[in-house]
């Protein structure tokens, strides 16, 4: 079965006689019609109750587009097409998908090779991938995930995650200590010199950063100088004082978090980490891809946007890594989502000292694209999969 979009009339339709079909969360009966416009077709699969899935891929407005729409396009395009070959419906909204008092958003034409706004049932799922934590703060956001939640909407992933909430709900709960190197929040100048005089060596995040934005690393000396690295230069300091009236203002115009630099295993001379990424699946959080990330150009970061390069995985991996990462990425999902709500999909980055000991840096809850098209192809997969798994079992339930 197929359905396509009447533009004049606003209403989508299916082109099968005699079938009954519904889509979306609110249960909107799409009708037969026999007069086929010069549109794109899409095919539906039916899923239980004569039912098309539908999806809602959240960002937010960027008038620099052609699209007029922001975030990761590429992804959201992949994904898309993706979703139509087995049979489910998605389309990409922002938070104005109202103002006209109906929902409206773009759905991906393969054959125009473009997104194209239409009127759209309310969906089943809201995959979150608002670019900007700044939009997430807005009343327009707030505005529209009210309406779907009103409206018993399932939301995949509510937000960004914040660096430090992450640390003190992992510690708290307390099966992952070992994994986490000790973090404190900025809150004062005294802090962070007490930090600093008891670990000699660590690092300042700001706490709602993102692809090492904004990091610098501090080393103590033995004489009491401070070298203060960016990921664009390094500058020394004769005390803490001086680095301290040189830096406060940056450090207090947003959070930062203090935390232990590790003493990193290197790979060819530099250090790394391991990208793995996670998703739901029935009850369990299982990791779906396995890449490492081996710094370059610089030592403080190993993100590919800072001049980080890809290592293959295979060629660090072992049985006990494996299960290591597995329990981590477990952990993870339990405790987090019961601290910030569901997470469906989210990515760990993973540090390794010289004694084979694992590290905990960041949980990203809105993953970037891997450039391991392997790993791309699975999460395409478990995406769909979970998709289908939140929406049935959840009526079932009911």
């Amino acid at each position: 079965m197929n359905i396509f979009y009447d533009s004049v009339s606003e209403t989508w339709f299916h082109d099968q006689k005699d079938a009954v079909l519904f889509a979306g969360a609110d249960d909107e009966k799409i009708t037969y019609k026999k007069e086929i416009p010069d549109q794109s077709l899409y095919p539906v699969t039916e899923f239980p109750g004569s039912r098309v899935l539908v999806v809602a891929i959240l960002t937010s407005l960027n008038p620099k587009k052609e699209t007029g729409l922001g975030g990761n396009l590429t992804l959201f395009q992949d994904l898309s097409s993706y979703l139509s070959q087995h049979g489910i419906l998605s389309y990409a909204i922002t938070g104005r998908a109202l103002a006209s008092g109906s929902m409206k958003g773009y759905v991906f034409s393969t054959d125009a090779n473009k997104w194209i706004e239409y009127k759209m049932p309310l969906p089943d799922i809201v995959y979150n991938r608002v670019p900007s934590r700044g939009y997430e703060a807005s009343a327009e956001f707030h505005s529209l995930m009210n309406h779907f939640n009103e409206r018993n909407v399932n939301i995949f992933n509510p937000s960004f995650l914040d660096k430090y909430v992450m640390y003190e709900s992992l510690k708290e709960a307390g099966s992952l200590i070992r994994h986490l190197p000790e973090t404190a929040i900025l809150h004062t100048r005294e802090c962070l010199e007490s930090f600093l005089d008891t670990h000699r060596h660590i690092y300042l995040k700001p706490c709602k950063g993102s692809q090492g934005k904004g990091i610098y690393t501090i080393c103590k000396n033995p004489d009491g100088t401070l070298l203060v690295s960016s990921l664009k230069n390094s500058e020394t300091f004769d005390n803490f004082t001086s680095f301290w009236e040189t830096k406060k203002k940056v450090l207090t115009k947003r959070n930062y978090l203090a935390q232990r630099a590790i003493v990193p295993k290197k790979l060819l001379g530099h250090r790394y980490d391991y990208r793995i990424l996670v998703h739901y699946e029935k009850g369990f959080y299982k990791v779906t891809g396995k890449a490492v990330r081996m710094s370059q150009t610089q030592e403080i970061t190993t993100h590919t946007p800072r001049g980080g390069k890809l290592y293959p995985y295979q060629n660090l991996q072992s049985r006990r890594l494996n299960l290591a990462l597995a329990k981590i990425a477990q952990k993870c999902g339990e405790i987090l989502s019961k601290k910030v709500g569901f997470l469906g999909e989210f990515s760990i980055d993973i540090g390794e000292d010289e004694s084979g000991s694992l590290f905990i840096y960041e949980v990203n809850s809105k993953p970037m694209q891997f450039d391991e098209e392997d790993i791309e192809a699975n999460r395409l997969l478990q995406l769909k999969d979970l998709f289908i798994e939140l929406t049935f079992s959840n009526r079932m339930i009911k």
